[in-house]
């Protein structure tokens, strides 16, 4: 019997997507970080940026490739020397 000791826990599908989105926040002076989209999903995001600000529990402001709104880092983590979070939308703008 084989286990699978990573299963899927991603509950809506992901679409990749490519282009440059602006995250913000206050930390206690505004700063904004430039990213590039990796992939999005109904209710998140995954970018690629060079700051090891973007924690896990901080709440920002995105904006970018047509999305803007306010969201929750829920992951990061260093790839290659690249940082990449993921992202759950709290409040999406059209």
């Amino acid at each position: 019997m084989e286990s699978n000791s990573n299963p899927e826990r991603r509950q809506e599908p992901r679409s990749p997507q490519s282009g440059a989105i602006r995250i913000s926040f206050d930390d206690p002076n505004p700063i904004t970080v430039e990213a590039a989209l990796i992939e999005v999903s109904g209710r998140g995001f995954r970018a690629e940026h060079d700051s090891r600000l973007l924690v896990p529990g901080l709440e920002v402001h995105y904006a970018g490739d047509g999305m803007r709104g306010r969201a929750r880092v829920i992951w990061s983590h260093v790839l290659e020397g690249r940082c990449v979070s993921g992202f759950l939308i709290l409040e999406s703008a059209a």
